[in-house]
């Protein structure tokens, strides 16, 4: 081999591998440049407040952490889609819609009420009542009062309205003649007629019905309340063996609208509104008008 043949043969061998070293230089900085491309800083820092924001918003702090009552307000804020039944006569009724207003002599109402509950009252038709003293009951309930009357007449009970709303000043002269009545003794008189501000009727949402009297219990329309009350939205309010929770006597004839899916279970439960509202942890005051108005 001549030695110009050898020359020629190292330059083409120093050639290859200068040619393969740089194409090892070139794939070497490509890896390098995709390697810091993945490890961007400022990928990492959005990847770590997202992560931030989100242990906040699952691990609230103790102090902002929410309670138990502030779960179950937000709850009974959510509104809930309309159910409507129809009756037997015909009325459509929402089953879904209820007041779970609370009032007692623990639970009194506002010196204002009175006068700010009047914007929600309505005359109730004479067809569907007995006693022409006081005659209005809250706009909410009206049309469940009117077709549970008018259910039980098409079924030939004579069931009526007695005695829904009342105004603080007939209260107050009501439970003044208790308080004659039994010498004086207001806390005794309290367990039959209410205060003005801790009795239902001063809402609007409930009512007597035939005679506010003891011989209510021995009546049909009696026996058709407690068979078809809970099917459009009232409840017994003040039963038998329980006045060491509500405060009141046993009242055959004094019956709450609470909402028809609530009147149900209520029933179903067998516990008074009180026991309910506990069991639920409901604040007392909820609804107190018919809408958001308790809340300002």
């Amino acid at each position: 081999m001549t030695s110009r043949r050898r020359k020629a043969i190292i330059r083409r061998r120093i050639f290859i591998a200068l040619l393969v070293a740089i194409l090892v230089a070139i794939g070497a900085l490509g890896y390098l440049i995709f390697k810091i491309a993945q490890n961007d800083p400022t990928e990492n820092e959005d990847s770590s407040e997202i992560t931030s924001v989100s242990s906040n918003v699952s691990e609230p702090s103790s102090e902002e952490a929410p309670t138990s009552s502030d779960v179950t307000s937000s709850k009974e804020e959510e509104p809930q889609e309309p159910e409507i039944i129809t009756t037997p006569t015909g009325v459509e009724l929402d089953a879904n819609f209820g007041r779970l207003l609370l009032i007692n002599g623990q639970n009194a109402l506002p010196d204002d009420y009175d006068t700010k509950v009047r914007d929600y009252l309505v005359e109730i038709d004479p067809k569907y009542r007995n006693n022409n003293y006081v005659t209005q009951i809250h706009k909410d309930v009206y049309p469940y009062i009117t077709a549970m009357v008018a259910a039980a007449q098409a079924d030939g009970v004579d069931l009526r309205v007695w005695s829904p709303f009342r105004s603080y000043a007939i209260q107050n002269d009501l439970f003044q003649k208790q308080v004659n009545r039994v010498g004086g003794d207001e806390a005794k008189a309290a367990t039959v007629v209410a205060r003005p501000g801790t009795s239902e009727h001063n809402t609007g949402i409930c009512a007597d019905f035939n005679m506010a009297s003891d011989a209510f219990e021995s009546t049909e329309m009696y026996t058709w309340m407690c068979e078809n009350a809970q099917d459009y939205g009232f409840i017994l309010r003040y039963p038998k063996d329980k006045q060491h929770v509500t405060g009141v006597i046993y009242e055959s004839w004094h019956w709450r609208f609470v909402g028809i899916n609530y009147a149900k279970e209520i029933k179903e439960l067998g516990v008074t509104l009180e026991e309910y509202v506990e069991m639920k942890n409901l604040d007392p005051a909820m609804d107190m008008y018919g809408d958001d108005s308790y809340k300002q």
